[in-house]
């Protein structure tokens, strides 16, 4: 039987089908060597051990932490032979592992944000008194998630928690706990306080909350941060950049909003001391009454004495001028009562009238006309007759002959 013959394509090919099936992903732990990272795209380091070494391939994209040579890491990855015929393992997700890697890593990046300021006091902002909307991001299955809604709830309930779900620690927290921060962030107008917070755990279990992709989350979010993680001597890099850093998650809920009984026993004793206050200044009023009237009683002999004097003065003032006006009046009746018609037809005169002139000559009565006379006491109507016109004129001759004789 003949043995089949293979080009070094279809080895390489037929290598790497073999081995992704018999390792499609693998954790390996392995103290990195040789790191560099190239045109800022791959990052390629060498694992070892005591005994052997192997050749590690990634995108950088995929790395969340710092890495230096002589760290402990834990990788997951799939084995693979190169077309160049090197054996090489490609990474998918890298983890710090051992308390000395997870603490240089935490060191370089502090060092890092410090240099940019991520961690300057002047740039937080102050947390409301009293949210009424809070955004939360944290893990529902954690026992953080409990002690915070329980004392949230207990110190002042009626609150609106929008929670976020995602994995706290894990190759995969640091991206689902970005994107989370950057949901909220996107929606500032929505949310006065974002909450971040994690029980304890080892330095490795609370990784995810220093690595660079949270941290810088953090520091960009629009909506003020509230992060507590671990236990109070636990500090994370994402608490250091926060607005305000909490020592727990049940101190987190503490500092978020005030104990509502020790509100209203505040409210209580101002409202004890207003009142007290009120009670004073009414007594002081009726004080101030009691001396007012001490005053008014004292004096008002003299101030009823001196206004009955004004009084006096004014009352003869206006009953003179009232004497004047009434002489002044009587004066001008009595020149109207001279004045007055009826008095003189009172005397013996009479009015003569035709139609509704009145006659003052002889001249202006014809033979035809009526005279009406207006008496004292009624009218009397007379016609003059052509006789009594003659009559009239021989007396008048006769009166001109005997001026003319004397």
């Amino acid at each position: 039987m003949e043995t089949e013959v293979l080009t070094v394509s279809e080895f390489n090919a037929i290598l790497n089908q073999t081995l992704q099936f018999a390792y499609p992903e693998i954790m390996i732990e392995g103290e990195v060597a040789s790191f560099k990272i190239s045109q800022k795209k791959w990052v390629f380091f060498d694992l070892k051990d005591d005994d052997s070494v192997i050749s590690c391939f990634m995108p950088i994209f995929q790395l969340k932490t710092k890495v230096e040579d002589g760290m402990l890491v834990k990788i997951r990855c799939a084995p693979r032979l190169t077309k160049w015929g090197k054996f090489s393992l490609t990474v998918k997700s890298l983890e710090l592992s051992g308390e000395g890697a997870v603490k240089k890593a935490f060191e370089l990046l502090k060092a890092e944000f410090t240099r940019e300021g991520l961690f300057a006091i002047e740039r937080k902002r102050a947390l409301p008194s009293h949210p009424r909307r809070i955004g939360l991001i944290t893990s529902r299955q954690a026992a953080a998630f409990n002690d915070f809604v329980t004392i949230l709830d207990d110190r002042w309930a009626g609150l609106e928690v929008i929670h976020a779900q995602v994995q706290v620690q894990g190759a995969e927290a640091p991206d689902q706990i970005a994107r989370a921060i950057e949901y909220f962030s996107a929606r500032s107008a929505k949310f006065d306080v974002l909450v971040i917070i994690r029980g304890g755990g080892s330095a490795e279990d609370l990784q995810a909350f220093n690595t660079e992709s949270v941290v810088r989350a953090v520091f960009g979010s629009k909506v003020p941060t509230l992060i507590a993680i671990g236990h109070e001597d636990d500090v994370s890099l994402a608490e250091l950049a926060a607005d305000l850093r909490a020592a727990t998650p049940s101190d987190a809920a503490r500092r978020l909003v005030p104990d509502k009984n020790a509100v209203i026993d505040t409210l209580t004793d101002s409202v004890y001391v207003m009142s007290h206050q009120i009670i004073s200044k009414i007594e002081q009023c009726f004080y101030g009454i009691d001396k007012f009237e001490l005053a008014f009683r004292n004096n008002f002999i003299e101030i009823s004495q001196t206004v009955e004097q004004k009084i006096n003065k004014l009352q003869t003032a206006l009953e003179n001028i009232l004497a004047e006006k009434e002489f002044k009046l009587a004066s001008i009746c009595r020149l109207l009562q001279s004045l007055d018609p009826k008095a003189i037809l009172a005397r013996g005169y009479s009015i003569a009238t035709v139609g509704s002139h009145v006659v003052h000559s002889a001249d202006q009565v014809s033979a035809t006309d009526t005279i009406v006379l207006q008496l004292h006491q009624g009218k009397v109507s007379l016609r003059r007759t052509n006789k009594q016109l003659k009559g009239e004129r021989r007396n008048d001759e006769h009166k001109k002959r005997h001026r003319g004789k004397l």
